[in-house]
């Protein structure tokens, strides 16, 4: 099996943005050449235009705050540890079955040793 890799993605300012927007927009540029001398894949440049022009992305749009996580209630508390408990309690089977396989295991190798001393007699 392959290795993931956490890939790395340049991300870029808004004003960056904006300016290679503005840049490709001018008369007589093509965009795949402003792109190039950016040093960002065309694409990319195009995706910007789009949002640009869906108002999407602007110069007075803002960086959204996070909003912080919402507060556990004690419903959601009592949940969890029910959870942590039917979980404990399948981990528990699971090994029951885990031992249960290496035991029958051990018992088909010991049946088939006695075939085979049985055949030789």
């Amino acid at each position: 099996m392959g290795i993931t890799r956490k890939r790395h993605y340049n991300s870029y300012t808004l004003a960056f943005k904006v300016k290679a927007v503005k840049e490709s927009n001018k008369q007589g540029v093509k965009a795949k050449d402003v792109a190039e001398a950016l040093g960002i894949h065309s694409v990319m440049l195009y995706r910007w235009r789009q949002e640009f022009k869906e108002k999407r992305l602007s110069e007075n749009k803002h960086m959204k705050i996070p909003t912080p996580p919402p507060k556990k209630s004690r419903e959601d508390s009592d949940k969890l540890k029910v959870a942590e408990r039917r979980i404990k309690e399948l981990e528990k089977r699971l090994a029951a079955r885990e031992e249960e396989v290496i035991i029958l295991k051990k018992a088909g190798r010991f049946f088939q040793e006695q075939r085979r001393k049985d055949t030789r007699s």
